[in-house]
Order: C-alpha cells, then structure tokens, then sequence
C-alpha cells in the first residue's frame, strides 16, 4: 500500500485561531504508487487547463468542476481509499490539561477506573464544563511553559479559576471528584510535571502530532485488513513539524 497525506487548517501551537478551529488530516491510500500510474492522467488535466499543477487552493471549484469526472472514474478504477481526520484545536487544549493534571498514575486523588476506563470520558465532559475560553489559553500556555516556575505560577491561577466554578457540577460526587484532583495536583505540582522540557517535547503535543497519530494508526488498520504490507507514506512538506512526524512513525 502507498499513502499520501495531507493536512489543512495548520496553526501550528497556536490552538485559538478563530478562522481555523480545527486541523484536519487527509489520507490517500492506493494498492499502487500513485506517482506512477497516476502521471498520465495528471499530464492530461494539467495540459488541459494550462496549468503546472493541480492544486485546489488555486484553481477553486469553478476550475476543479469540469476535470472531477476523470479524476472519479480514476480513483473507482483504481480503488483509492480516502480518510480525513479532524482535531479541534480548542479542545485539544482542554484534553491535555485533563491527560495530564486527572491521569491516575500521577495525581493519587483520582480513582483508578475514572481514568482508565471509559469513565474517564464522563470525567472529561465534567471538567470541561468549567472551562471558558480564557481558562483555555491559560491551560495551554502553561502546558507549553519550558520555565518550571513559571508554569507553577500559571497553574495556581488556572486552579484557583476552576475550583471556583466546581460548585456549577451538578452532582456531589462530581463536585468532590474534581475538587479534590484539582487540590491534589497543587500541593504536589512536581508529581504532575506539566509543563514542557524544550521546544521538541512541545511539538510532540501539537495537534499536529496527535492527528498525525490517528494517521498512523488508520493506516495500520487499513493495510492489515487488506493483507497488504505498507509500502510508503509520502508526507506533505512542513518545515516546523516534518522532523517531529518522522520520529513519531518510528516509534
């Protein structure tokens, strides 16, 4: 199998973009090399309409329209399998701060079974009730903070905030649930360790690198259902998060 991925809405760290909330990732997946087979074709469209390359930013729906049947008729012939993942950046910012702060091999006040099974996304939801936008970008500032003082201090007003909104919980068990994490991991805020140790460690924590993880992992999936061994995985060019991404395929 060949696969050929392509990602849109790219932000890099910066999780609160308005025009681009989410980060998606494209995946094209072929028995064959689609660089081979698929030049004729592109040759034909290119010279078509007069152009270099094909590419949807520049040539828009208008140009796109009238080559699409050629390009359906090729991918049904050749039965390429098409993915697409999303991660919304917002949450994401919730979702490290909950991974990190509420995992139960680190933070002695949360039960096993409200982490490691699928309680653990009740548990989330709840967490994620107390959160506003601003509570949000103060959780992923902290998380990326390399100066472990000064993400000491970012997380004793983050925790201030939140325990102040656990009273908005529904219910007792949730309330004492979540206080108590919350309390828990700031009187021992080195056993969390949640800040970043160097900017590489912050890539690995990007929502480029998680959805990039769902890639892999859809990839692997697809080629063992289809007995087909994984030939080669063709990465769209990214100066800031290529180096990152290929490390994460050999783990």
């Amino acid at each position: 199998m060949f696969y050929f991925v392509d990602e849109s809405g790219n932000t890099g760290l910066n999780l609160f973009d308005a025009n681009q909330p989410k980060l998606d990732y494209g995946v094209l997946g072929c028995r064959a090399n689609l660089d081979v087979i698929a030049e004729p074709l592109l040759k034909e469209l290119r010279r078509d309409l007069g152009v270099k390359r094909l590419h949807a930013n520049e040539l828009g729906v208008g140009r796109l329209t009238p080559i699409a049947e050629k390009i359906a008729r090729f991918s049904k012939k050749n039965d390429l399998r098409f993915s697409l993942y999303k991660v919304s950046k917002p949450d994401h910012a919730i979702i490290t701060f909950f991974d990190q702060v509420f995992d139960s091999g680190l933070n002695d006040a949360v039960p096993w079974h409200h982490y490691w099974t699928p309680m653990r996304y009740v548990l989330l939801f709840k967490v994620s009730f107390l959160f506003d936008e601003d509570l949000a970008k103060e959780a992923w500032s902290a998380r990326r903070e390399q100066n472990p003082a000064r993400c000491e201090e970012r997380l004793k007003k983050l925790y201030a905030g939140l325990l102040e909104r656990v009273g908005r919980l529904p219910d007792a068990r949730s309330r004492e649930l979540v206080a108590g994490a919350i309390k828990w991991a700031a009187a021992n805020p080195k056993e969390i360790s949640f800040g970043s140790s160097n900017y590489e460690s912050t890539l690995q924590i990007s929502p480029n690198l998680i959805g990039f993880q769902q890639v892999l992992q859809a990839i692997a999936i697809q080629s063992n259902a289809q007995k087909s061994r994984v030939n080669r995985i063709t990465v769209d060019r990214q100066t800031e998060f290529n180096g990152a991404q290929a490390e994460l395929s050999e783990w």
